[in-house]
């Protein structure tokens, strides 16, 4: 595996020394991968990012009472810490947004939903004047006023639905399926 690292571009050596917890001044621990360190950058030195980049099993193989139990408490601790670093700042963020209607997002959606569905009606009343237009007739409106008004209809309440599933999402902390249950409970195919 040492030939296959060093012949690695030196960025991608960097990369996996970061992530791995390599360090370029000769490896303080005793592990295979850390020691590939050495290769990558001779300057470089971990400065975190991986929270299991300083757990050796290696380094707990002298204690043969407690080793075992020290090495799962410092992966759980690493594992904590690693969740608290990476995931709970983006579940706060997540669980912030959640207001007692839907979502902060909801407006937002709405807006783009009545973009879409607005632009699509003038796009479709400008393609009908272009194909007049090739066959030399001026003048002719396509009059899509009432298709647009339901499309718009429709789309709003399938915005306001998706909103609300994905708050009851948010709060159940998972991905549910009950945006296509309310959608068939409308009457609508989903």
């Amino acid at each position: 595996m040492g030939d296959y690292f060093n012949s690695l571009p030196p960025e991608v050596q960097r990369a996996l020394a970061e992530f791995y917890g390599m360090s370029g001044d000769g490896g303080q621990g005793n592990s295979y991968i850390e020691n590939l360190g050495t290769n990558a950058a001779p300057d470089y030195n971990y400065t975190g990012g991986n929270a299991y980049g300083n757990i050796s099993p290696n380094s707990y193989l002298g204690d043969e009472k407690e080793g075992a139990s020290r090495l799962f408490a410092d992966i759980i601790r690493a594992q904590t810490d690693d969740y608290l670093n990476r995931f709970a700042p983006i579940e706060d963020f997540l669980a912030s947004t959640i207001t007692s209607t839907g979502t902060t997002f909801l407006e937002g959606d709405m807006e783009r939903t009545r973009n879409a569905i607005t632009g699509g009606a003038a796009s479709a009343r400008g393609q009908y004047q272009r194909n007049l237009s090739r066959f030399g007739i001026q003048g002719g409106a396509l009059d899509n006023s009432m298709d647009e008004v339901s499309a718009l209809v429709g789309g709003m309440n399938d915005t306001r639905d998706r909103d609300a599933d994905r708050k009851i999402a948010l709060l159940g902390g998972g991905l549910g399926t009950i945006a296509p249950k309310v959608r068939s409970s409308q009457g609508a195919n989903g």
